[in-house]
């Protein structure tokens, strides 16, 4: 799971970052609106801790851009305010849930964790690929009325290439995304479950294709 943290502070950024990492998360950081905008364009966020107060352009006018672009991911805002009309500033912006300063990095966690299990549930429990049903919470796949078990890496893999159907995905993002950030980015792993996957559900490679020299994609 990767993670964008948009805050000016940087004692308080590098907090965060330290916190989230040791929690298993990729973590990128941005001390200003435009930055972040700039880096979510080139990147994919499975959730964006974003600052209130932040110079050039402030965590409600980034939030209000994502979700003009129909960016839909999930954005934690965070301020030092505690006044109502701030909370519900942010939530018209499109902002998923809300944390005022001062906090404990465990409720920050929490949040994080909760709108992305959240917003994942709400894109769809059940996923389609050719004549199969493809269930992420259960890990399993239904085949010709036969279902096939995955493991938790394999349904990983095979989700976040459905979740970018037509986008050639690199082994580089697939192991930020689907593996914890102590996994070594110079092994095999990943053409590994590439290729257990493929036995179990696609023996043929018609579905699951391989790009030489940029990664796989599922069209």
């Amino acid at each position: 799971m990767k993670v964008l943290i948009v805050e000016d502070e940087p004692t308080l950024r590098k907090l965060e970052k330290r916190y989230l990492e040791r929690n298993k998360f990729q973590v990128d950081e941005a001390s200003t609106g435009k930055e972040a905008l700039g880096m979510i364009e080139i990147s994919h966020y499975d959730c964006i801790l974003l600052d209130l107060n932040l110079p050039e352009k402030d965590g409600i006018q980034v939030a209000k851009e994502l979700r003009e672009r129909q960016n839909d991911v999930p954005i934690v805002m965070v301020t030092a305010r505690s006044q109502m009309y701030d909370k519900l500033k942010g939530f018209d912006s499109g902002a998923d849930d809300y944390i005022t300063k001062p906090f404990d990095m465990k409720e920050l966690l929490a949040r994080v964790k909760a709108v992305i299990k959240r917003s994942s549930i709400e894109k769809n429990d059940i996923l389609k690929l050719a004549n199969m049903r493809i269930y992420p919470e259960r890990n399993i796949v239904e085949k010709d009325d036969e279902e096939i078990s995955l493991s938790n890496k394999e349904m990983g893999v095979l989700e976040y290439l459905l979740r970018n159907r037509g986008v050639i995905v690199s082994a580089e993002e697939l192991l930020e995304h689907v593996w914890d950030s102590n996994v070594d980015m110079f092994s095999d792993t990943v053409k590994t479950h590439i290729k257990t996957l493929r036995k179990k559900i696609d023996p043929r490679k018609k579905n699951i294709k391989t790009v030489r020299g940029k990664g796989y994609i599922i069209k």
